[in-house]
């Protein structure tokens, strides 16, 4: 009997010490967080990019999730496409936990690219989460002969292009070049919405579209069959197009596979949160665990939902690695995809 009760009261006082010590640790998070204000960088200039959307939304919700409830506020820093905000968490941005970014989807390719102006290296970023990734889908009115990527192969289809480079003209060029698509690109529309009228008034028979919009502001189009998606531009099949090809599956050997994964990587990285290298480790696990909680609320993906904002996570170990690895594709592949994306 005595032994008994020397077990009960061991495991009593395990059950207290734990209940203590995760008392212990509530209050130094708050007492970490207490009285602060969290700034969310954004790669944007405005709140209704893609950027601004994830941007805004954690915005709204983070500091209910976090002891001490900081503040959250967003802050634009659009230059050079993105740059010039991770040269700023790269070299500037305080490690203390107050300022993080949703880090621009080009992250890898330019630093691998060693486009001008980049000074920060990638793999050294604490990544906290991807809240979603941001697949770019080719779509072709139904009064195009294309009907399918197969058909796009055989026959020139003329697509709307966003600008004069980026995803609207680098990946349909870089499918021309390794998969013998015959798209012709009718490039420096100012926007998407732009792009999208000229293809309803004839213009031009396709353009690209993220892959989200089919989940409400498109779907209309998809269902009545004025549009069909014909191809993603991305590594993995996005949930909503489950039965349509990504390039990288078109891929016909090591090489070309190697280099559309490195075009497509943006897809995957999508809408990344992430740390100035060096962060402290009491803030970094204060805020991933605040986001994994965030992404269980369910008013949190309730907003999401009704912004019109997909939430498909990957971790931020898993998103680490992943920027790891093409960060160091091989440097003949990086070259090769160069080339293309600037028509060489």
């Amino acid at each position: 009997m005595r032994h008994t009760n020397m077990i009960c009261t061991a495991i009593h006082l395990a059950l207290g010490l734990g209940a203590f010590g995760t008392m212990m640790q509530t209050a130094l998070a708050a007492d970490y967080y207490a009285g602060k204000q969290i700034r969310i960088i954004l790669p944007a200039n405005n709140i209704d990019s893609g950027y601004g959307l994830y941007g805004f939304l954690a915005s709204q919700h983070l500091g209910r999730f976090i002891p001490g409830n900081p503040s959250v506020v967003t802050s634009f820093m659009p230059g050079a496409t993105g740059i010039a905000s991770l040269n700023y968490m790269q070299t500037i941005a305080p490690k203390d936990g107050t300022t993080i970014a949703v880090i621009a989807q080009d992250v890898a390719t330019f630093q691998a690219r060693k486009i001008a102006g980049a000074r920060y290296d990638a793999t050294t970023f604490k990544y906290i989460v991807r809240l979603a990734p941001n697949v770019p889908v080719h779509m072709i009115w139904k009064d195009a002969p294309a009907k399918s990527i197969a058909d796009v192969m055989k026959m020139e289809t003329i697509t709307g292009a966003v600008g004069v480079g980026g995803t609207h003209n680098d990946l349909p060029r870089a499918t021309n070049a390794l998969l013998g698509t015959k798209w012709k690109i009718v490039s420096g529309y100012p926007g998407s919405g732009d792009a999208r009228i000229a293809m309803e008034r004839g213009e031009t028979q396709a353009t690209v579209s993220p892959a989200i919009l089919f989940k409400e502001q498109l779907k209309g189009w998809l269902d009545s069959g004025k549009v069909r998606v014909v191809v993603q531009y991305a590594d993995f099949r996005h949930p909503l197009f489950p039965d349509v090809p990504s390039v990288v599956e078109l891929a016909r050997d090591n090489d070309a596979r190697e280099i559309l994964t490195f075009l497509s990587s943006l897809s995957t990285i999508g809408r990344g949160f992430a740390a100035p290298p060096d962060t402290n480790e009491q803030a970094m696990d204060i805020l991933k665990k605040a986001f994994a909680d965030m992404i269980a609320d369910k008013s949190f993906l309730a907003d999401a939902d009704k912004r019109g904002a997909e939430i498909l996570p990957m971790w931020g170990d898993e998103l680490s690695a992943y920027v790891k690895r093409i960060v160091a594709t091989r440097p003949e592949i990086v070259s090769r995809a160069s080339a293309i994306v600037e028509g060489q």
